[in-house]
């Protein structure tokens, strides 16, 4: 019998005539909302690189007596106050309008490489309501690419231009002009002293292949109304494909929904979702832009919904986790363990990792909480934020907020 066709029946019993270990079979608790599990697997996933670790590993670490309750990750939200508009250099040369909802914003002219010319600043006008206001008197500072790169560290592109239009001028809109223009620009405008806000709030910080993506999406002020008026987006691969976000208006708000291939995992990387939006705030025009990043992994394995509880003498507790995989590879298994504390109350104990390499078929990964990391903790215990990894092809699998309850020292035949 090998470790990958071993049953839960079978290490039962093993355990049994063992005589000095405690075991409990069990299933693992009803997943619930948030909870990511898998119902299909792949079985043709890219292989993971030969230098991925091979030999089993676990560990675990006791967690401070005050470290309190361990709460769920929350959901990634992005909250812009700046926007991007491509333009072409005649387009520029004429005037490119932006639009901004609060005094001094930051504006910087990129050229997008090739041909293009780049941005010298005596070249640069700015127009409010039609009227021309010298560079000097429009900006606070004019910073090309040298003083830009001096000031912050970052790289720029050749020739690009920043500059924070004068408070002064108040908010609203402004034409760009740069009369030599030549090629392709991107304008970047951002807002820090906004009140207006999009926020693009992702649920989940990793999807599978062909799963939906839907994102949620609002426009925030902070001191009035603020509505949306466009919005839309693409998902962007790790390879550049692109695939079009669809905009869903709902009771709550916008979702942007877009299917990921089935192919989403094979490029290495994380994906983007560019989100686009026009709204109004108080009468006012706003433009904003947003990016979220996520992970997408492919189904290559899961917990096959049972578990094994185990105990001995000295005070250990493990749990053995049954993983049925579709494709190859080195997996892992982290959660915390909460325990009874001296009052009585569920408090976490400690968190424990473990890890493998497992074949096609039936496997199990085994969380180990050697005594002295559990402490004074005594039953009932609680497996919370459990999550099993692909670590060779980096990319969470399952998530159970909740997972697995044992009411009392693990005995045979519970």
């Amino acid at each position: 019998m090998t470790r990958q066709t071993i049953t839960l029946a079978t290490l039962a019993a093993a355990l049994a005539l063992a005589g000095a270990v405690h075991a409990q079979d069990a299933t693992l608790l009803p997943a619930a909302r948030g909870d990511v599990t898998l119902r299909g697997l792949v079985t043709d996933a890219p292989a993971t690189p030969p230098s991925v670790e091979r030999a089993p590993v676990h560990f675990a670490w006791a967690l401070p007596d005050d470290a309190g309750a361990i709460t769920a990750p929350t959901p990634y939200a992005a909250v812009s106050r700046e926007y991007w508009k491509d333009v072409d250099g005649a387009a520029l040369a004429r005037g490119v309008t932006i639009h901004t909802t609060a005094p001094g914003a930051l504006v910087l002219i990129s050229p997008g490489g090739g041909d293009s010319r780049g941005v010298a600043p005596e070249a640069l006008q700015v127009r409010q309501g039609g009227r021309a206001v010298a560079a000097r008197d429009a900006t606070v500072a004019l910073a090309p690419q040298a003083a830009l790169e001096a000031a912050t560290g970052a790289s720029f592109a050749p020739g690009a231009l920043g500059f924070r239009l004068s408070p002064a001028l108040g908010a609203g809109a402004f034409d760009l002009q740069v009369a030599d223009a030549r090629g392709r620009y991107v304008v970047h405008v951002r807002e820090p002293d906004s009140a207006v806000a999009l926020r693009v709030e992702n649920p989940v910080s990793a999807y599978r292949t062909g799963d939906r993506v839907s994102l949620q999406a609002s426009l925030d002020s902070e001191t009035g109304h603020a509505g949306l008026q466009e919005i839309g987006g693409m998902l962007v691969a790790p390879d550049g494909r692109d695939f079009p976000l669809r905009a869903n208006r709902t009771r709550n708000g916008i979702d942007l929904e877009a299917m990921l291939p089935e192919d989403a995992s094979t490029v290495p990387g994380l994906w983007e979702a560019h989100v686009l939006a026009a709204g109004d705030a108080d009468g006012a025009e706003v433009l904003r832009d947003a990016k979220v990043a996520f992970e997408v992994a492919a189904p290559t394995a899961r917990l096959r919904g049972r578990y094994i509880a185990r105990s001995d003498a000295g005070g250990q507790l493990a749990f053995d986790l049954p993983v049925e995989v579709g494709s190859p590879g080195r997996y892992e298994v982290r959660a915390v363990l909460y325990g009874t504390d001296r009052a009585g109350a569920l408090a976490p104990v400690a968190v424990g990792h473990a890890a493998d390499w497992l074949g096609r078929g039936a496997g199990a990964l085994t969380l180990v909480f050697p005594p002295e990391v559990t402490r004074d903790a005594t039953a009932p215990y609680e497996l919370r934020q459990l999550g099993l990894h692909d670590q060779g092809r980096m990319g969470r699998l399952e998530y159970r907020e909740r997972a697995a309850r044992v009411a009392s020292r693990p005995l045979i035949g519970r």
